[in-house]
């Protein structure tokens, strides 16, 4: 399994760093987590044939997280994609996904392929599952699980956005990496409801066993510098934090 981040910020971007989207490729199937910005632009600015793109994940409605769901369909129905698109979500998203799509007149008389909505995906090695997730509008978690033979596999968790409770690494514990979101710093007076800070990341990683942290929706201009998110996270936690560059690959 590997996974590239096209953006780690929260929904306040910066110059250089859009809100939180990354892929995972497993099993031969490339999967996009989140549709801010434009989706087919970034995945052209990692070298990605957007052909080439299988599942999009949805976790919740707010803009950050779907605002580029019409963009992405938009773009796709006029470079003429005929194979289906999968998309996994919830059914409150799925409702808002297709409300955003008919203002655009997207509605599946228009365009040239079919986009089935689905809550869980299950195929060959792969399986992606939502679990409830606790923040101010309904949202999902997610598991991806890559199964090997003879093995256990890979399993990567990722939080969305998130207020911090002991559930999240009740239901992480025992995964190789957990994606924890880390929109503030815990100095931070006012914290923003339905979010976690880094230090509440590393709680839940340290709490959750797992072998490695990445952090993402960063507002960075709440931190004092660049690397205060890792430090903060690292007060709670003893594995390895990272905060993902943008455009790598990441091996799990």
């Amino acid at each position: 399994m590997e996974i590239l981040f096209l953006g780690t910020s929260c929904a306040i971007p910066t110059a250089s760093n859009g809100s939180t989207s990354f892929l995972v490729k497993a099993d031969e199937l490339l999967v996009m987590v989140d549709t801010p910005d434009n989706p087919v632009k970034s995945m052209l600015k990692a070298g990605i044939d957007p052909f080439k793109l299988d599942i999009v994940i949805l976790t919740h409605y707010h803009a950050d997280h779907i605002s580029g769901y019409p963009a992405l369909i938009s773009t796709f129905n006029c470079m003429g994609r005929k194979q289906d698109l999968i998309v996994i979500a919830d059914s409150g998203t799925v409702e808002r996904a297709n409300a955003l799509l008919s203002v655009f007149d997207l509605d599946e008389e228009n365009i040239g392929f079919r986009i089935l909505y689905i809550e869980e995906f299950s195929y060959n090695r792969l399986k992606i599952s939502l679990l409830p997730g606790f923040h101010t509008v309904p949202t999902s978690m997610i598991t991806f699980w890559e199964k090997f033979d003879g093995g256990r596999g890979k399993r990567v968790f990722y939080t969305a956005d998130t207020a911090y409770t002991p559930a999240i690494a009740r239901a992480a514990r025992g995964y190789d990496l957990l994606i924890h979101e880390a929109t503030y710093s815990r100095s931070t007076r006012e914290k923003p409801d339905g979010h976690s800070s880094a230090y509440e990341a590393g709680l839940s990683a340290e709490n959750a066993g797992v072998r490695n942290l990445y952090l993402c929706h960063l507002c960075i201009e709440d931190y004092d510098n660049p690397n205060a998110p890792v430090e903060e996270a690292e007060e709670a936690y003893r594995g390895n934090v990272v905060i993902p560059e943008l455009f790598k690959w990441y091996r799990i």
